[in-house]
């Protein structure tokens, strides 16, 4: 019954109803071109490769948008916990700052006063002529 329950939408599982996801491991990245934050989960059972100590896991991450692929390998040992990573193109970055980062996506970035960009391109002209 609680199965049909969650299928439907009757119960919520989440962090306020206590949900934990024990088969996936979460990791953030930001892109070194655009600044744009991702949140990818690694399913533990499907997207792991197992190794002699612990697990591997390849992935091109490519954000929403700049679109560069961000290839990476992350070394993990048996109880998952992240010995090694290497990233090309970004960063990995704590799920606390990929949070803030939600949170501020939305809000518009500082606006240049019109008369600050004339008064720059008159001296630019004017150092040119």
């Amino acid at each position: 019954m609680g199965f049909l329950k969650r299928l439907f939408g009757g119960e919520k599982e989440n962090k306020e109803s206590g949900y934990v996801d024990k088969t996936g491991i979460y990791f953030y990245v930001q892109c070194d071109n655009c600044g744009t934050c991702v949140r990818l989960r690694a399913d533990k059972e499907h997207d792991l490769m197992r190794e002699d100590n612990g697990f591997t896991w390849h992935k091109t991450i490519v954000d929403s948008r700049c679109f560069r692929p961000m290839p990476t390998i992350v070394v993990l040992n048996n109880k998952y916990e992240i010995s090694d990573a290497e990233i090309s193109g970004g960063q990995y970055i704590s799920e606390a700052e990929y949070n803030t980062w939600l949170k501020h996506k939305d809000e518009p970035e500082e606006q240049v006063e019109s008369s600050e960009v004339d008064n720059e391109l008159s001296d630019d002209i004017e150092a040119f002529e």
